[in-house]
This record gives structure tokens, sequence and C-alpha cells, in this order.
């Protein structure tokens, strides 16, 4: 998935994503709520045909883009515990 970086600064990091499916950005956006160290994390959703689903980060103390990184590998640990746990699964 292609994501067009709009602003990286510090404590905030806004992304762009090349495509009208809302779920990765959400994900991610959910995952970032969990943190300590968000102060703000949301989806910007506009119509499909005009927009696409933009990701606002905004951080306290910690840079935007660590928080971030984390956020991700702690979804990927998570859709990898649910992968193993599929029956027939090789």
């Amino acid at each position: 998935m292609k994501v067009n970086v709009i602003k990286s600064e510090n404590n905030e990091i806004i992304l762009e994503f090349e495509t009208n499916d809302y779920t990765i950005p959400d994900l991610v956006a959910g995952q970032l709520l969990q943190s300590d160290d968000v102060e703000f994390a949301g989806v910007n959703k506009e119509h499909p045909e005009v927009g696409r689903p933009t990701l606002v980060l905004k951080t306290g103390k910690k840079k935007a883009a660590s928080v971030l990184s984390k956020a991700i590998d702690e979804l990927d640990e998570s859709i990898s515990e649910l992968r193993s746990q599929i029956p027939g699964k090789k």
C-alpha cells in the first residue's frame, strides 16, 4: 500500500493512503490511541470520490515516527498471533 507523507515533524505526522479503503488507517489509529504517548490520532474520512484517507498523529514528548512505528509493530504481532491460531494453517 502506497502512503504519501503530507507532514513529518518531531511531534506530528500526517499520512495520506493511496486507497479508498479505510481499514488499515483505522487499525493504525486505533492502535495508536492505546499509547499514553499519543495526544491525538485519527483518520480524516472524505468522500471516496473526492479524497483519500488521511492519518493524523500528534504526540507529546516522544517522536511521532517512533510512536507510529511501534504501533505498526504491535499490530503486526497481533495479526501474527491471530494467523497462528487459524486451523489448518501451514
